[in-house]
Order: C-alpha cells, then structure tokens, then sequence
C-alpha cells in the first residue's frame, strides 16, 4: 500500500540560502566578479543555473552573467539596469518582496544558463507549479519606456509573455505553458503584472529540467526590446522515486 502512496509534495523558497547566493545590491555587483554561489536546493539537488564571463578590451575589463540569482531587493522605484535584482513588489505587512511576503526570490537574467535542473541526471519529478512576477527593471521599462524600448499601452495592444519548457532526462521537450507578464491586448487586461502569479506546470508531466524564454509585442530588429527579466519563488514539486 505504501507503494501507491502519493509523494508528498516539496516547496522550494530559497529561504534556506545563504549570504553567498544573494545578489548583494540592486544592481548584483557580485554577479559580475566570480563571488556569486549559484544556489543549489540541498534537499533535492534542485540546481539554479547561472554564469558569468570577463574580457579586457582597451584596457578596461567588461562582464557580464546570465542565468537565475537568488534575491532580496524590492526597490520598485529605481528604474534601469542598475535595478536588475529587484522584483516589482512590496508586502506591506513584511515589507519582503518575495512570495507571500517571503524574503527571497529568484531573479532570472534569460540566458544560455537560466535552466533549472538537478544534479542527478536521471532525476525526473512533477513540477506541480511556481508563483512568477515581473522584475522592476522590465515593469519600469514597460510602464515609462527607455531608450531602448516602448512604453506599453492599451491601444498599442502590447503584451509581455513567459514560456516554461519542461525537458526529461533524455533531453526531449514535454510540453510548453505560456502566462503573461504584461497584457494589454484587450481593454480589460489587467497590464503589467505586479503580483506573484501561481503557475500550474502539471501539464508538463515529469521533467527533469525546466528551460525560459521571453516574448515581447516590443520587438525590432535585433529581437525583443523588452528586458529579458522574470522572477520566479515558491517551486512546488512531487518527486515519486521517494
């Protein structure tokens, strides 16, 4: 009987993480110098990817990182790059922006390295969902506009979506679910998203990876104009091999 039990299910939410796999600024200044610790949810092996890389050209050194960092800011008034690491919400019995009004989050910077994995690669489990919300430096990019992209509006129909890909061991896709982040395609929408938002990922059965990508109404010639943020909290997932 034991057998047929229900695998009870794991809530990732980086509460346990320690100062080493926190951005230390808005702007994560240790993302960009090698210090950062990607995050590893000890329990399960759940891994967090994330890379930096450095190059010197005319005597300046210049870096850069992709992936998924763990955070705890929530300045949603600086807008900019220089605000990379702050989700676009605030408890206001907390004053934490993460889920709930949880402390810590994940800030995913799309890249190559922005996959959620485990360090088993036989690993498969049921992703049951996540809560998603935008960064501040994508909501402020979308509400003000930039230098590099437009402001959103109801009459440009604008929108900002999110795709979750599951992969198996064997590295085939399992299936794609889609939510926006910012949705202005009809008068109703409700806009730029500035809560968390649960995603159900059932639908993709057992996985053992989850890859990202972003999609923008704001796109040009050289891709999405729309800065390539989302943060992520509260992964809920069933593991049957327990």
């Amino acid at each position: 009987m034991d057998s047929l039990r229900e695998p009870a299910p794991t809530v990732v939410t980086f509460e346990e993480a320690g100062e080493a796999s926190l951005a230390n600024s808005i702007y994560g200044d240790n993302l960009y110098d090698g210090t950062y610790i990607p995050y590893v949810h000890k329990a399960s092996g759940m891994t967090f990817g994330y890379a930096y890389s450095s190059f010197e050209y005319g005597g300046y050194v210049y870096s850069s990182w992709n992936g998924i960092a763990l955070s705890q800011w929530n300045d949603r008034a600086t807008m900019g790059y220089t605000n990379q690491c702050s989700v676009f919400y605030h408890n206001s019995t907390t004053g934490n922006g993460g889920h709930m009004g949880s402390s810590t989050f994940a800030v995913v910077y799309l890249g190559t390295n922005a996959v959620i994995s485990f360090e088993d690669p036989e690993k498969e489990v049921e992703i049951v969902s996540m809560y998603v919300n935008n960064s501040t430096y994508t909501a402020l990019s979308m509400k003000n506009g930039d230098l590099f992209a437009k402001s959103f509006s109801y009459t440009d129909q604008d929108w900002f979506k999110l795709n979750i890909t599951g992969i198996s061991k064997d590295g085939v896709e399992t299936g794609t679910v889609a939510v926006y982040l910012a949705d202005f395609r009809t008068p109703t929408a409700e806009g730029i998203r500035t809560l968390w938002k649960k995603v159900d990922l059932t639908t993709l059965g057992n996985v053992h990876s989850l890859t990202f990508s972003l999609q923008s109404s704001d796109t040009g010639a050289y891709g999405m104009n729309t800065p390539s943020y989302f943060c992520l909290d509260n992964i809920t997932f069933k593991d049957s091999s327990q």
